[in-house]
């Protein structure tokens, strides 16, 4: 009850400061906190910002995100309804002031966007045929999939979303621990857990999952993934906006990209540095926001049908790290990517190294279950400080105990390298056990030994053969990074990281091997022709 408290205290705030300025009262819009009932009788509460001006208006629907209510969503509904919007901001239900229990995105949630768009158009002076949904993460999910069964929205926003969310939870067989145990313990703080999201996410948990629960999850996954509804949003066509960042530690972004790749609808992404929402947040606080910009511009074209320029521009936008870089637009995601060159692991006098001609017949041991310095950070916090300050977070790679983790490095590279796109290696791994987990982090190192993350992935084995050789191949997530001219490149591989629920048990040594017949290596995308970094 004190969580209920708190949030309605806060959209007693919210209200204040929707009506204070004097400009926006004197502009024409109306602001007001209404109960929509759902087909199930749950209210979901929601601030309707309404023109004073004559309609039919276009429609902004925005979508809380997780944990969020009603007045989340404050700022960019102030500036939406300033530009002749009919803005509808609601709390998903079981968060905030809207009633029921939190459904995940699951069929009722779904069906709640159309209740929504069902009170707006018979309770507003909106123009059913220009409607748009946004949303930040669990909104932005919601959003997507209830595009796919909703013809009637005509844009969607998905800032910091996912496609598939069995991939998010198992990618590479490995569970997100930490993220998930965020969300369950948030999800409790700020709102109530269906019955069913709690044993899911409890479930999650177990250190040695039953395989018929693991199935009852990926179940539950599968029915709040776009993925499952791609053809139907597909055929639906709504324009696509799609916001995400390099870094994120809760829907790493390949899953997006996917998605832009196979739509074929009005579509536009836009990668950047940083970490889950943090580069809507700004927004959410009214300080200036290039995202949010973006979103006005996206719904002014595809919504509103007043400025089509930004559909005139190329779709596909990255900005590089480490740092702020100028955007860098490309008509097609092919475009952006660069080629592949193959770097291959080999010996090295102490560790590794990464050259330019195969050097296979090498074995190396690492304890299994032992943790090193390497890490792929702490969710929600390293890469929000990356969004601010620039930098990446930072390993001294002289420091990692080479009985826990293995490393090979590259020469220094002359000329830098522009990374674009995704990163893999090959190797071969020999288990102690049946079950296990490896950690693999890239590196952009200077000449003190510090490196500096550019990705990382793990990898886990659930069906393996002790003692015997097994291929693996690792696909990082795609990333946009420049690594300085004369700096190098690192592979570091260990077992653990606090990041994920590994498979390790028993303890043991894993040996990393390159075959005669199958060299090791990494391939590296480089844009040809501008390999100089800036």
């Amino acid at each position: 009850m004190h969580s209920r408290r708190t949030f309605v205290s806060m959209s007693a705030l919210a209200c204040l400061v929707a009506a204070a300025p004097a400009a926006y009262a004197e502009t024409g819009f109306t602001t007001r906190f209404v109960d929509i009932v759902a087909a199930d009788g749950v209210a979901l509460k929601a601030m309707v910002m309404e023109p004073r001006t004559p309609g039919p208006h276009p429609v902004a629907v925005l979508i809380s995100a997780w944990g969020g209510g009603c007045t989340q969503n404050v700022m960019p509904a102030r500036d939406l309804a300033a530009r002749g919007y009919v803005v509808i901001a609601y709390g998903a239900r079981g968060f905030g002031e809207s009633g029921g229990e939190v459904d995940t995105a699951g069929p009722k949630d779904i069906a709640d966007v159309s209740t929504v768009l069902d009170w707006t158009t018979g309770n507003t002076a909106a123009d059913p045929a220009r409607i748009g949904v946004a949303g930040v993460s669990y909104g932005a999910g919601i959003g997507v999939i209830a595009a796919a069964f909703d013809p009637r929205i005509r844009s969607v926003v998905s800032l910091s979303g996912w496609f598939d969310l069995v991939h998010s939870l198992y990618g590479n067989q490995t569970r997100r621990g930490l993220v998930a145990l965020i969300l369950y313990t948030s999800g409790w703080g700020h709102g109530r857990l269906s019955a069913e999201t709690d044993w899911m996410l409890r479930t999650y948990f177990d250190p040695t999952p039953d395989p018929v629960d693991r199935e009852v999850i990926n179940e539950w996954a599968r029915v709040r993934s776009p993925s499952r509804y791609f053809d139907r949003l597909n055929d639906n066509r709504p324009a696509l906006l799609i916001g995400h960042t390099w870094s994120e530690t809760v829907f790493p972004p390949d899953q997006m990209v996917e998605l832009y790749e196979r739509y074929d609808g009005i579509k536009r992404i836009d990668l950047i540095p940083g970490e889950h929402a943090s580069a809507e947040s700004g927004g959410l606080l009214g300080l200036p926001s290039e995202t949010w910009d973006t979103v006005l511009r996206w719904f002014d074209a595809t919504v509103a049908g007043t400025d089509t320029s930004i559909l005139a521009e190329r779709p596909v936008v990255l900005r590089a790290r480490p740092g702020t870089h100028d955007p860098e637009p490309h008509p097609d995601w092919r475009s952006a990517e660069g080629e592949p060159r193959r770097y291959f692991l080999g010996p090295g006098q102490d560790d590794g190294v990464i050259g330019d001609a195969p050097r296979p017949g090498w074995r190396v041991e690492i304890d299994a279950d032992r943790d090193t310095i390497a890490t792929g950070g702490v969710p929600l916090a390293t890469y929000s400080f990356e969004a601010l300050s620039g930098e990446p977070p930072r390993t001294w790679l002289p420091g990692i105990d080479r009985a826990h983790g293995a490393v090979w490095t590259s020469p220094e590279l002359p000329d830098g390298l522009r990374v674009r796109g995704s990163v893999s290696a090959h190797l071969t791994v020999i288990p102690p056990g049946q079950t296990g987990t490896i950690v693999a982090y890239l590196y952009d190192v200077d000449s003190t030994g510090t490196g500096r993350l550019i990705n990382y992935l793990p990898l886990s084995w659930t069906d393996a053969v002790p003692g015997e050789a097994m291929p693996v191949d690792l696909r990082f997530s795609p990333t946009a990074y420049d690594v300085p001219a004369d700096n190098a490149l690192a592979l570091v591989i260990d077992t653990k990281d606090p990041l994920f629920l590994d498979w390790n048990t028993g303890g043991g040594r894993v040996a990393l091997t390159s075959p005669d017949t199958d060299p090791s290596f990494v391939d590296v995308p480089v844009r040809r022709g501008e390999e100089s970094a800036r």
